[in-house]
């Protein structure tokens, strides 16, 4: 009876190791997807810095041309006074 309680005892380890091993490749299957889908938001949100990158290169350089158009204005509008204070004194 030794011997037969013996033989049980190999299968039922097997049986153990058996369901240690699907439970261990379905933990690698789950970690493997869970490392997917991290990597895909993480290419989801490089694409989404690029973008946001891009915006804010484009506004730098709208912005720098409204500044030097609005600097020329000025320098404009500060020449055409001069001009008019000039001609009002000569006139006077």
């Amino acid at each position: 009876m030794a011997v037969q309680h013996r033989q049980d005892h190999p299968t039922h380890l097997a049986h153990c190791d058996s369901g240690r091993m699907q439970g261990l490749t379905g933990a690698s299957v789950v970690a493997w997807q869970q490392q997917k889908w991290r990597q895909e938001q993480e290419k989801e949100w490089d694409s989404h810095l690029r973008s946001l990158q891009q915006c804010i290169c484009e506004l730098l350089i709208k912005n720098q041309k409204l500044r030097d158009s609005l600097t020329s204005a000025k320098s404009r509008n500060s020449e055409a006074l001069g001009n008019e204070l000039d001609q009002n004194v000569t006139r006077n």
